[in-house]
């Protein structure tokens, strides 16, 4: 399923801070809580951890890719599972533009499994944009990856993006909620 990067970007609409049909209330409240989720995951369980599915260098006019970052630029993409006691939660891609990789935040490129959501929230420079949400519905490749993780889902799948800056250098976060975590009860 890892093969090549998935399509979460440009395969919906994404939308600013808005209430969109069919989100519920509990969803929202998940989608649009700017604290980090990483420590929220944490939380919820015994055992956090994250699993590295592919991490490589591309540009950016990989078509999965966002359009935030000029073209042509080299970006750093990173494609993780958030797991809690061993379910994956949360899927995410992180696009991460070479000219971020610069000082201290070179060890963005090799933090392996470690939470990039630490990494980001120790920093006092931190800076969050706004918070953009989107639907996918029954059938789009991230409901395949579901499938592949053996969480069905006859439901649309919930996720939300942030441009944040450290240092005033950018990194694009996308996180898709999966059938397991628990916010679509």
């Amino acid at each position: 399923m890892f093969n090549q990067l998935l399509n979460i970007v440009s395969s919906t609409h994404w939308q600013e801070n808005s209430h969109p049909k069919n989100c519920t209330k509990q969803v929202l409240s998940w989608l649009l809580d700017e604290a980090s989720l990483t420590k929220k995951l944490e939380q919820q369980c015994e055992k956090f951890t994250v699993e590295v599915k592919q991490q490589l260098n591309t540009n950016t006019s990989e078509s999965t890719l966002s359009q935030l970052f000029p073209s042509p630029e080299q970006v750093l993409v990173r494609e993780v599972l958030l797991h809690c006691d061993g379910i994956a939660n949360i899927f995410a891609q992180t696009e991460i533009p070479f000219q971020t990789l610069s000082d201290k935040q070179q060890k963005l490129a090799n933090i392996g499994s470690e939470s990039l959501g630490k990494f980001l929230f120790q920093d006092k420079t931190l800076q969050r944009g706004k918070i953009e949400v989107a639907e996918f519905v029954v059938g789009s490749e991230l409901h395949q990856l579901c499938d592949s993780l053996q969480q069905s889902c006859d439901h649309s799948l919930w996720a939300r993006r942030s441009l944040f800056h450290i240092k005033n250098k950018p990194l694009l976060v996308s996180e898709v909620f999966l059938p397991a975590s628990g916010i679509y009860k």
